[in-house]
């Protein structure tokens, strides 16, 4: 019976042990990137992303390349709009898109508007056809000082019974920015991370991570974030080769998330650190992986040892009752 219950405890440690070295180092991204292709769109957009100085009572042209790299012919409809956020970003204050007002879409030379209209213009691009667009964006110079959003999209249509109906579309996001003005002040640029989570029992990876990062300041910035995952006896299993990189919004909070995708069984510790405008926080945290299959194995390994020593107890018991 000793036996038994030695190689019950033996089984347990041995599972606990072993499973904690099975994870593998391979690198998850979790990033802010736009599918362009999406399942069925055949356009291509580059680039998706843009920052720029708003200068007033001056103009700025910002230019795109699409590319239609689908098999068939396709109308599009290209244009700006206000700009909506991500759902990992609470708005706090009222975000200015008076840049769309401001704003005048035009083709460049090699390509022929089919229809146009105010922020607006129509395209028909044969397959494998390039077309360059230029956003002109006119700053007035009363313009107030701080943050303007906007959306760029790209929306294929289709003629039905004479009208152009949208099918789908997709955006690029245009952050500018006015850092002139006599509203100017020391308050503008400020951060702080309000918490930061590492989750401490999983059934299964990823090994995610999150950082609720405020900007309380009236300037956009930018935060990283970037995990480094150790197993249960110290030797290094992820380390991310760099930082995920977030744009935070002026007058907002947004949720920072990174993870380890092919975290396997174990019992690991995460350090997560955030940078945000130049200050860093570090936080740390253990992680227990284990699925509910091994949860029960390990329960019925305790079970059988514990009703293996009640049993023993009262075998002996009996052998020393009887020997009297």
């Amino acid at each position: 019976m000793k036996l038994v219950r030695i190689l019950g405890v033996i089984g347990v440690i041995g599972a606990l042990g072993v499973t904690t070295l099975m994870a593998g180092d391979v690198a998850a991204e979790i990033n802010d990137k736009i599918d362009l292709l999406g399942d069925e769109f055949q356009i291509a957009v580059h680039p998706v992303y843009i920052e720029f100085d708003l200068i007033p009572g001056s103009t700025t042209g910002e230019k795109y390349r699409v590319r239609n790299v689908g098999s068939e012919e396709t109308t599009l409809k290209i244009g700006v709009a206000s700009r909506s956020f991500s759902s990992d970003t609470t708005v706090l204050g009222t975000p200015r898109n008076e840049i769309v007002d401001w704003t005048t879409v035009t083709l460049e030379p090699g390509c022929e508007a089919t229809k146009t209209g105010k922020g607006v213009v129509f395209v028909h691009m044969r397959v494998k056809e390039e077309c360059f667009v230029r956003f002109s964006t006119k700053t007035p110079s009363n313009a107030p000082f701080g943050e303007q959003y906007m959306n760029i999209y790209f929306q294929e249509v289709r003629e039905d019974e004479g009208d152009l109906q949208g099918i789908r579309s997709i955006g690029a996001n245009v952050f500018g920015t006015n850092r002139t003005g006599a509203s100017k002040g020391a308050g503008d640029m400020c951060a702080k991370v309000l918490k930061q989570e590492i989750p401490f029992w999983l059934l299964e990876g990823p090994l995610a991570t999150s950082a609720l990062v405020e900007n309380c300041g009236r300037l956009n910035f930018h935060a990283t974030i970037q995990i480094e995952v150790r197993n249960l006896f110290g030797g290094l299993v992820y380390e991310e080769a760099r930082a995920n990189d977030r744009i935070i919004i002026a007058e907002s909070q947004r949720e920072l998330r990174d993870a380890w995708s092919e975290a396997g069984i174990g019992l690991y510790r995460t350090k997560q650190t955030v940078i945000a405008l130049g200050e860093t926080y570090v936080y740390e945290g253990w992680t227990f992986i284990i699925p509910i299959w091994l949860i029960i194995l390990i329960l019925s390994c305790i079970l059988v040892a514990i009703l293996v020593g009640v049993y023993d107890r009262k075998r002996k018991k009996l052998k020393k009752a009887g020997g009297k």
